[in-house]
């Protein structure tokens, strides 16, 4: 007989990354001066200059890490009842808040939209095809939803995925092959591109994003790195029993390690992009110019972020030990838990922040840069979070209720713990 789940209140790590990223897109997109933030005779204005598109990738890696994770852990089953009840979740997810967002501005912000001319762009904007920076556009919709569109073409995906890898990752040399695959592949993918619209993705921003920024085949080695780190985790849960419980420090080692590890990448990432990109220079064209972001960037992100969420995830990859509801009151007891509360609306700020960004700019301005860029982030921030909070009860959580999950029959999972409980008491003091 089992007994019932222990429970905890540590920071969820997964959370606490997601509302690292949306701040830096909501960072990136109030636009930070240069030339504004020096100490001494050092110019520390980079500092601020976060990489947007690193924060949508670290989103992307974390997506194909948790639709992975549902159908490891047995959430869903790769039936077709199975994969209908995921797909069925995940437009209850992501449709219900996108469309009221969506009616919402077009009402109060993008109201010419509306014209006749510009209904090819509302529909494109309602079956996930727009993006801002299309060829010639018109309009300047919210153009923080491109993401949207590639992330649902990766949930279509993910169910052949899964069925693709399940019975062929046997073991932990064959998951690393296929991450260097994946990221081989993804690598020629942007090489063609690079070839065949070098001087476009370049220089030109809507070219950059048609050919290489927006393509689900260009992300896919951020996707799949964190999808592969499910049957890594899978592997290491049934290999655990022969690892000694004098090593569990290594689990909070390879948390520090992370955690170090993605401050690294935010500063390389932003001091690339205020000097090599020279992001924010007037007169510098709109696109990406370096090599650098277009082919190195990319797999570091996948790779940092996955070790990231192996670290996090690894010590109770299947749930055995529940954490405790986020309130006020576990919040007290463990002040890092804060960090999850911009996880949870992390959805509902990137849907808001660019029309508030909008609205709020010709408000928030000053003779000095770096104190109107101050205002504007933290206006943002405040007015974002504010109306992602009202969405979260009103929709979000609402439509959440009409999901469907597999009844628990999960006999793998009492199996381990069996063994788990087995195993502490032989080796017991």
């Amino acid at each position: 007989m089992l007994e019932k789940f222990p429970t905890k209140n540590h920071l969820d790590g997964l959370l606490a990354l997601r509302g690292f990223a949306c701040l830096m897109v909501v960072n990136i997109h109030c636009n930070p001066p240069r030339n504004a933030l020096f100490y001494q005779s050092y110019n520390l204005s980079w500092l601020t200059f976060s990489h947007g598109p690193v924060a949508v990738w670290i989103f992307f890696v974390l997506s194909g890490y948790l639709m992975g994770k549902v159908f490891y852990t047995e959430r869903y089953t790769p039936d077709v009842q199975g994969v209908l009840n995921f797909w069925r979740n995940r437009a209850i997810r992501i449709l219900p808040l996108y469309y009221f967002a969506v009616f919402i501005l077009c009402l109060f912000v993008y109201t010419e939209i509306f014209k006749i001319e510009y209904w090819g762009y509302l529909i494109r904007v309602c079956t996930f095809t727009y993006h801002s920076q299309m060829v010639s556009q018109q309009i300047a919709f919210d153009y923080a939803l491109w993401s949207l569109s590639t992330e649902i073409q990766f949930y279509i995906l993910i169910p052949f995925i899964y069925n693709f890898f399940r019975h062929r990752l046997m073991n932990q040399k064959h998951i690393l092959i296929a991450a260097v695959c994946v990221i081989g592949v993804t690598f020629v993918l942007k090489l063609i591109a690079w070839i065949s619209f070098r001087n476009q993705i370049s220089e030109q921003m809507e070219y950059a994003f048609k050919y290489w920024y927006a393509p689900l085949s260009n992300s896919l080695d951020l996707f799949l790195c964190g999808f592969l780190i499910n049957p890594l985790l899978k592997y290491q849960h049934l290999n655990r029993l022969k690892i000694s419980n004098n090593f569990k420090w290594l689990n909070s080692s390879k948390k520090i390690i992370s955690v170090i590890l993605l401050l690294v990448l935010y500063l390389f990432t932003a001091y690339h992009l205020y000097h090599q990109e020279l992001w924010g220079l007037i007169g510098r064209p709109s696109g990406w110019r370096t090599s650098t972001t277009i082919f190195l960037l990319q797999p570091l992100t996948a790779i940092i972020t996955s070790f990231f969420i192996f670290a996090f995830e690894s010590e109770d990859y299947y749930g055995f030990t529940k954490n405790e509801k986020l309130s006020f009151a576990t919040i007290l007891r463990n002040p890092f838990r804060i960090l999850e509360i911009l996880g949870n609306l992390s959805y509902g700020i990137y849907i808001w922040h660019m029309p508030i960004i909008g609205k709020i700019t010709p408000v928030f301005t000053s003779d000095i840069p770096i104190e109107a860029f101050y205002n504007r982030l933290t206006a943002t921030t405040i007015l974002s979070t504010a109306l992602a909070v009202i969405t979260y009860y009103l929709v979000e959580i609402p439509a959440a209720r009409w999901k469907i999950y597999r009844p628990s029959q999960n006999i793998t999972h009492q199996l381990i713990k069996e063994n788990e409980i087995s195993w502490i008491s032989k080796h017991k003091d």
